[in-house]
């Protein structure tokens, strides 16, 4: 695996679409592009729509759902510029969402001066596009856990509910911190797609649906008052993280923190106060599973023991509950959420 620990130079910038880039997978993408690349593609109108993809490795909707739109036009000249971020390749090789000495790349891209060099990495991306004055910014996710497709908005303005509800009828307002969706969403048009598990077919078609109409305008007509009526809309409150140095299992093994095996079925289904989110067996002295604010504050008694449950305090749906036990530790849980009404809005 090639040593990115100098990030100075990075991404590297090319203007040109390697030829095997349509070809390759995510597994093998590192052998086409060594590092995360910035790729400048030409377009009719020249303010360009920005695409990323991998900033999680496994996640490869976005690099298939590319592929697609591009081999559709082959030597057809773009009608709108396309700028592609290719983020975590190194990780992507090994198949992985991130490595165990890395950032996770959806939380290096700083509001305020950057930090670490993954920052300023992140920091010369939007750089670039502001410079290019980006049109809108799609960034694109598989879930971890089962759930429909749905956007990520980080604001409510008319241009970002519609271009949510152009890739889904399912939205979720969540200021995730560092986020790539926070970072752009002052700049344009703004939305992150959740497309379903990796390997999910009608996720890639319907991200690819999603960029092809971007490059061409299509963003049909409307009112913002029509783009809310057309979409279910929830904010994010909470995510629920497990304790550090807690052993894990879903399929009823033995366990400091077993999680029902339904956990994923959970997702986007409101939950009643009590409902059993994990069972503990060990470490009755600690709390094993917490929930915090989306900036990192602890929220007391969301979650409430019940002998060896633990269950939740208060009504809520829950969105992103998983099963994969590396993607728990390394991010969460899962997040609670809450219906926002369209005249909250």
């Amino acid at each position: 695996m090639s040593d990115l620990s100098d990030l100075s130079d990075l991404p590297q910038v090319i203007d040109h679409l390697p030829p095997a880039f349509l070809s390759a997978s995510a597994r093998t993408l590192h052998e086409v592009l060594p590092a995360p690349t910035l790729i400048h593609l030409p377009g009719v109108q020249p303010r360009p729509v920005f695409v990323s993809v991998l900033l999680h490795g496994n996640e490869d909707v976005g690099l298939l759902a590319l592929q697609s739109v591009l081999a559709k036009y082959g030597d057809r000249p773009l009608p709108r510029a396309l700028s592609i971020f290719v983020g975590n390749v190194e990780a992507a090789r090994a198949g992985v969402r991130r490595l165990e000495d890395q950032p996770d790349y959806n939380r290096i891209w700083p509001s305020a001066a950057p930090a670490t060099p993954h920052q300023r990495m992140a920091a010369r991306v939007m750089g670039a596009m502001r410079a290019r004055e980006v049109f809108l910014a799609i960034d694109l996710h598989n879930n971890s856990g089962r759930n429909p497709l749905y956007s990520c908005l980080s604001a409510t303005g008319a241009e970002h509910l519609r271009l949510a509800r152009m890739f889904s009828p399912l939205a979720v307002l969540i200021q995730a911190p560092q986020s790539l969706g926070a970072a752009f969403t002052p700049i344009c048009p703004t939305v992150c797609c959740e497309c379903g598990e990796i390997g999910n077919a009608e996720g890639v078609a319907q991200a690819a649906t999603l960029i092809e109409r971007c490059l061409a305008d299509d963003f049909g007509d409307g009112t913002a008052h029509d783009d809310v009526k057309a979409l279910d809309i929830f904010q994010a409150f909470a995510m629920l993280k497990v304790a550090e140095g807690l052993t894990l299992s879903c399929d009823g093994g033995a366990a400091d923190l077993q999680l029902p095996p339904e956990l994923e079925s959970f997702n986007f289904r409101t939950l009643e106060p009590g409902h059993v989110i994990a069972t503990t067996l060990s470490h009755p002295e600690a709390e094993p599973l917490r929930a915090y604010r989306l900036d990192g504050e602890a929220i007391a008694g969301m979650l409430v023991r019940n002998g060896s449950e633990v269950c939740l305090s208060t009504h809520a749906v829950a969105a992103m509950f998983t099963r994969d036990l590396r993607a728990i530790r390394q991010d969460c849980l899962g997040y609670l959420m809450q219906r926002v009404p369209a005249h909250a809005l």
